[in-house]
């Protein structure tokens, strides 16, 4: 039962990635890689289709694929919290527009809970080791020195305001560098505490809720 849930919400997932790729491009005719949306949620597509390429192979889920898994998990998650947290607030709190319009609502609102919901609860993850939440803010620490560089370059102006440094300064950038970078750790830190949980509970429901 397990399994075959974890299945169900991995094509969801995919199919989902998918129509918001699609709704993206027919909108701004390309795609915007130097988004981290963009990015997280293409990785996405991949981690997914591979846990549904294992499952119904009925083979165990390599290591490698459930850390892919925890990694584009955190990346969804954070765009889901930055999204609600730090980009809102900037844009007059417009919710309906950063959560239902067009293809965010795909990317920054349901990919991003379901994702979390079936790594929780129905993926087969073995125990995260502490060093695994190290790794897996590599993806945010990776985008961020890059957009960084860029950004000073003068090749992309953002595309977050607190990607901006030429604009906003080498100090402020860094503050909102560590803000972000220490973020996506305490997300990782959760769900590796929850996913450790419910994995050596046993995968009942009822025990963790």
């Amino acid at each position: 039962m397990k399994r075959n849930t974890s299945l169900i919400l991995n094509i969801l997932i995919v199919i989902l990635e998918v129509i918001g790729l699609v709704v993206t491009v027919n909108i701004n005719h390309k795609i915007s890689y130097e988004y981290y949306t963009e990015d997280s949620n293409i990785l996405a597509i991949f981690s997914s289709l591979l846990f549904v390429f294992y499952i119904i192979r009925k083979k165990d889920i390599p290591r490698w694929v459930q850390m892919f898994k925890y990694i584009t998990t955190i990346g969804l998650t954070l765009t889901f919290l930055v999204v609600v947290f730090i980009l809102a607030p900037m844009y007059n709190f417009n919710y309906v527009f950063l959560l239902f319009n067009n293809s965010l609502l795909y990317q920054h609102l349901l990919c991003p809970i379901i994702s979390i919901i079936t790594f929780i609860f129905f993926d087969d993850i073995d125990n995260i080791r502490v060093i695994d939440n190290v790794i897996g803010i590599n993806l945010t620490i990776i985008y961020a020195v890059i957009l960084i560089i860029f950004n000073i370059l003068g090749l992309v102006s953002g595309p977050y305001p607190f990607l901006m440094v030429r604009e906003q300064g080498v100090i402020i950038s860094f503050f909102w560098l560590i803000i972000i970078i220490g973020l996506t750790y305490f997300i990782g830190f959760i769900l590796r505490v929850l996913s450790n949980k419910f994995y050596l509970r046993g995968g009942k429901l009822d025990e963790i809720i």
